[in-house]
C-alpha cells in the first residue's frame, strides 16, 4: 500500500507539471526590452488617443499600437439589428485578428462561451494585480458571463440614480426619498404630490419603459427558460402592470407626449427643471444639465439630492440597472498577450480611475474610492448597490431575434387600453399573451430560417 501511495503521488505531481506546461494558460513572460505590438478595436483612432492612447504611450512608449476603427468596419445603419452586428463583428475579428477586444455585455458573454477570449485568472495571480478594489459585485458579474472564469475587465459602468428636488419636498412637507426603496414605496411617495400641477416622478419615456423598469427590479422574465412561452400573465407581471397603470392614471408619474416622429415634445427634462416634477431618474451627467440649464433657460436653480434606484425587497443590495458597455478582453489567439495585458491592467488601474474623476460624461470608474463628490453631494448612491445577478430582462438569450420589434407595439396598445380603462388588466393581458405568443412563434421561426 505504501509503494502504491507513492506511485499515485508521483503520477499526480507529473500530471500537475504537464498541465502547467501544456494545458490552459501559462505564465506570461515580461515584455522584452519593454517593446511590444498591439491591435486594439476602438471607435476610431482619434477617440482612442484621447481616451487612453496618449496616457498609455507615455507609460509604455515602446509598445506599438494599431487601432482598428470599428466605426469604419461595421455598417451600423438603422436596419442592422444587434444580433446582425454581433455576427458581423465576429467576422471582422476573425479577419483583422485584434489583440484587445472592446465588447458590450452580450458580446462578452457570447465570445467567452465560444472560447474566443483569454482567461485572465492566472496572469492576475501571477502579477498580483489588485481586483479587490473594484466595486462590489463587478468581478462576480463578469465571471457569471464566463461560466466562473474571468475573461475581461471593465473600467467604467453606467447606472441611473433618483434625482429629487429638496425644495419641493420641504414645501409640501413630504419625507424625501431614501436609498433602497421598493418601486411600491417610490410610487406611493410620488403619489403624494397631487397639488399645484406637480408630478411626483418624471419618466422620460413611454409607459412600457416604466413597466420594464419595475419588472427588471423584481427579476421577472418575459419568456420561459426554453423561450417557448410568454409569461406576461404571471402574478408578478400583473402586479407590475397594475403599479404602472395606476401611477400614470393618477398622475403620480408624468410621461411626456410623443410627436409624429415618436420623439418627446418637451425639451431638456423641463418638468424637473421647472419644478413641476419632484423626482427623475438620470445618470451622473445630469448634474451638468442642472448647472447649465438655468444659465440659458428661464428656470430656477434647483437644490437637488440623489438616492439609489428602487430595489427588489427580497434582494435589497442589488441593482437591475447597472450597465457595462466597455469590457476589455484579450483574444484567445493573440500572439501579443503580454502587451495586451499591460494595456488592460493600465486602463483598469488606479491611475485611469483618478483621470476619470476629472470629467463627467455619465461613465463612472469601477474602482471605488476615486469618484467621491458630485457638485458637493456624495456619490455613494451610484456605488451602494451591486449589479443584479441572473438574466437581464430584455437581454435574455432565450428571446428570439426580432421578437421585441413584434411585441412592443402590442404591449404599448395593451398598456394604453389599461390606463384608459378600456379593458381590465385580465382582459388586456389575456389578449396580449395570445397575440404575443403568436409573435414569439413567428420570431422563432424566422430566426431558425436565418440560422
Amino acid at each position: 500500500m505504501h509503494r502504491k501511495y507513492k506511485l499515485v503521488l508521483l503520477l499526480l505531481t507529473i500530471t500537475s507539471l504537464l498541465g502547467g506546461c501544456f494545458g490552459g494558460n501559462s505564465e506570461m513572460a515580461p515584455l522584452k526590452d519593454g517593446k511590444g505590438k498591439l491591435k486594439i478595436v476602438y471607435q476610431d483612432e482619434e477617440s482612442f488617443n484621447r481616451d487612453y492612447g496618449n496616457l498609455f504611450l507615455m507609460k509604455y512608449p515602446d509598445i506599438e499600437v494599431e487601432v482598428i476603427a470599428q466605426d469604419e468596419l461595421f455598417e451600423q445603419s438603422e436596419q442592422n439589428s444587434s444580433f446582425e452586428l454581433n455576427e458581423e463583428k465576429k467576422r471582422v475579428i476573425e479577419k483583422y485578428k485584434p489583440d484587445v477586444l472592446l465588447l458590450n455585455e452580450s458580446m462578452f458573454e457570447a465570445f467567452a462561451q465560444d472560447g474566443r477570449l483569454y482567461d485572465l485568472d492566472m496572469v492576475i495571480n501571477q502579477d498580483k494585480y489588485d481586483i479587490d478594489g473594484f466595486m462590489p459585485g463587478l468581478i462576480d458579474r463578469l465571471k457569471e458571463k464566463g461560466n466562473g472564469k474571468l475573461f475581461g475587465l471593465a473600467p467604467y459602468f453606467e447606472t441611473p440614480v433618483l434625482y429629487y428636488n429638496r425644495g419641493l419636498f420641504k414645501e409640501y412637507n413630504i419625507e424625501p426619498p431614501r436609498d433602497k426603496m421598493s418601486w411600491k414605496e417610490l410610487l406611493n411617495l410620488a403619489g403624494r404630490f397631487g397639488n399645484e400641477g406637480v408630478y411626483g416622478l418624471y419618466q422620460t419615456e413611454k409607459p412600457e419603459k416604466l413597466l420594464y423598469n419595475i419588472a427588471a427590479a423584481s427579476g421577472l422574465r418575459l419568456v420561459d427558460a426554453k423561450g417557448e412561452k410568454l409569461l406576461i400573465q404571471s402574478e408578478g407581471w400583473k402586479e407590475a402592470v397594475t403599479m404602472t397603470a395606476d401611477a400614470i392614471r393618477n398622475k403620480s408619474v408624468y410621461i411626456p407626449e410623443q410627436d409624429a416622429n415618436n420623439e418627446r415634445r418637451d425639451r431638456f427634462y423641463e418638468p424637473f427643471h421647472q419644478e413641476k416634477a419632484a423626482m427623475t431618474f438620470q445618470e451622473s451627467w445630469f448634474t451638468v444639465r442642472l448647472k447649465e440649464v438655468p444659465m440659458y433657460e428661464k428656470t430656477p436653480k434647483i437644490d437637488w439630492g440623489i438616492v439609489t434606484t428602487p430595489v427588489d425587497p427580497a434582494n435589497p443590495n442589488e441593482s437591475a440597472y447597472v450597465h457595462l458597455s466597455e469590457i476589455y478582453a484579450i483574444s484567445a489567439n493573440s500572439e501579443n498577450k503580454r502587451a495586451a495585458w499591460e494595456f488592460i491592467q493600465f486602463i483598469n488601474g488606479t491611475d485611469m480611475a483618478q483621470v476619470a474623476t476629472l470629467g463627467n460624461n455619465g461613465k463612472l470608474p469601477t474602482r471605488t474610492g476615486y469618484f467621491k463628490d458630485l457638485e458637493g453631494r456624495s456619490t455613494e448612491p451610484f456605488y451602494l448597490l451591486k449589479p443584479k445577478e441572473g438574466v437581464r430582462l430584455l437581454e435574455d438569450k432565450n428571446i428570439p431575434h426580432g421578437f421585441n420589434d413584434l411585441f412592443d407595439p402590442l404591449l404599448s396598445e395593451a398598456m394604453q387600453a389599461i390606463i384608459d380603462k378600456q379593458k381590465t388588466i385580465d382582459e388586456a393581458l389575456a389578449e396580449l399573451e395570445m397575440k404575443g405568443q403568436q409573435a414569439l412563434i413567428k420570431a422563432r421561426e424566422a430566426a431558425a430560417k436565418k440560422s
